[in-house]
């Protein structure tokens, strides 16, 4: 008889225990689902907002005046910012669109003239905007707005319109900036179910442990719940308690798995805040996947490092700000004319690097020249100032070592053409570095 009692205060104590933590659980789940897609629709609304914003200023910088129409000689009429036709302009918002998946609509007026949007037979679509909400809006305030639902070409985006105001102050149109609202979808689930299944199986096992664990269960459970938390309030760099990664149960499973997915998340938005380059840390990872792809394919690619000449003189002559500006513009060049033949890194301070994909030496020499000549010609208005860059690059012909090996020498290539004159490139396959050493 007290053997059974005791079995069956046992298994009452088993029951009290796994409803409240079903319960924590299912909670937690709950919890972060809704908090992560809030957080992850806060973030969407940002990235198309900067989107918006820096495709507004890239037309600016590149095709520098006001919108406008001009009448062909047939009687049609097209569109044109600074005197330039725009029609069929879509390289720039067609690699933009490549890169991060949004999609990006011009306006003048209520027109579409320029968009990455395709019908289903692939062809770009045409017509005005169907929501009258919105041209209202923005014409209407003269600023952006974000919509979490805008059903465009029978599809729904969550979309971001930014006014084009001319140098009068009129609003003579909008650029658009959406993602599917059914990816953004996609990517929360993606994300949030296995961090759900995992928290639910693990409430499930640690269910049977008993009560002699359900103390320590419970604070191991907060620490996640806080930790998940912060992640779902926006806070990405959170740091999860050691206690919980060191665990060799599900329990640090969970908190390795969701450290991951924090970190993934983390990469995958952070960008140079100053010169909008991919950081060194996104820089590190793409030189390797250009790398791998390279050598998949068998396919050459060249690794260059740079900076730029003097820097130094700029901030002590002219400020931070004028430093600043001077990084800013270097990386508005780069984002030119590197469009389609690689990608730049800010390295660190006013140091870059470049990376070709599928060129030679010869090829990446003949590219880097054309990005040094526009450096060269480029002249940066600060205040009443007008001031020249130049900058000194080190390149060589990427291969199968250790991509800190490539960067190195790529390094001591730059040094090289740093110190015997700046302002040039020094090819790897005609300067001998450690050749140059001895002999000095």
């Amino acid at each position: 008889m007290d053997k059974n009692k005791s079995s069956g205060l046992r298994k009452r104590i088993l029951i009290i225990t796994i409803i409240p933590i079903l319960l924590l659980g299912f909670l937690i789940a709950c919890f972060s689902y809704f908090q992560f897609n809030k957080t992850m629709e806060h973030e969407v609304q940002r990235n198309l907002k900067n989107v918006a914003m820096a495709t507004v200023r890239a037309y600016d910088h590149i095709y520098p005046g006001d919108y406008g129409v001009a009448e062909n000689e047939d009687g049609s009429y097209r569109v044109t910012k600074g005197g330039v036709d725009l029609t069929d302009k879509v390289e720039y918002i067609d690699e933009l669109h490549n890169d991060s998946g949004i999609d990006i609509t011009l306006f003048y007026l209520d027109i579409r003239i320029l968009t990455t949007i395709r019908n289903e037979r692939g062809n770009r679509i045409s017509g005005t905007v169907v929501n009258k909400m919105v041209v209202d809006d923005i014409f209407g305030s003269g600023e952006g707005h974000f919509y979490n639902n805008m059903h465009v070409n029978g599809t729904n985006y969550y979309a971001y319109y930014a006014p084009l105001i001319n140098s009068d102050g009129s609003v003579v149109g909008m650029m658009f900036a959406g993602k599917p609202t059914a990816v953004v979808k996609q990517d929360v689930m993606r994300s949030a179910i296995p961090i759900i299944g995992i928290a639910i199986a693990m409430m499930i096992i640690v269910s049977f442990i008993g009560t002699s664990f359900s103390k320590e269960l419970a604070q191991a459970i907060g620490k996640e719940k806080n930790f998940l938390g912060a992640i779902a309030g926006g806070n990405l760099r959170a740091q999860l308690d050691a206690s919980i990664i060191a665990r060799k149960d599900e329990i640090g499973e969970m908190g390795r798995f969701t450290v991951h997915v924090q970190k993934f998340i983390r990469d995958m938005i952070e960008r140079d805040p100053l010169t909008k380059l991919y950081t060194r840390r996104i820089g590190e990872l793409k030189i390797q996947y250009a790398q791998q792809s390279a050598l998949e394919n068998n396919s050459p690619y060249c690794v260059a490092m740079c900076d730029i000449d003097f820097f130094k003189k700029f901030n002590d002559t002219y400020g931070h700000d004028c430093g600043d500006q001077v990084l800013r513009e270097t990386a508005a060049i780069f984002n030119r004319v590197l469009f389609r033949e690689g990608f730049a890194v800010r390295w660190g301070g006013e140091e870059f690097i470049i990376i070709y994909e599928e060129m030679n030496m010869d090829q990446a020499y003949k590219a880097l020249s054309k990005l040094r000549e526009e450096v060269i010609n480029h002249v940066l208005e600060y205040g009443e100032e007008r001031l020249n860059i130049t900058m000194t690059f080190g390149l060589v012909e990427g291969d199968s070592r250790n991509i800190n090996d490539i960067v190195k020498v790529a390094d001591e290539l730059l040094y090289y053409g740093k110190t015997h004159g700046r302002n040039q490139i020094v090819r790897g396959d005609e300067v001998d570095i450690e050749a140059e050493e001895k002999s000095e």
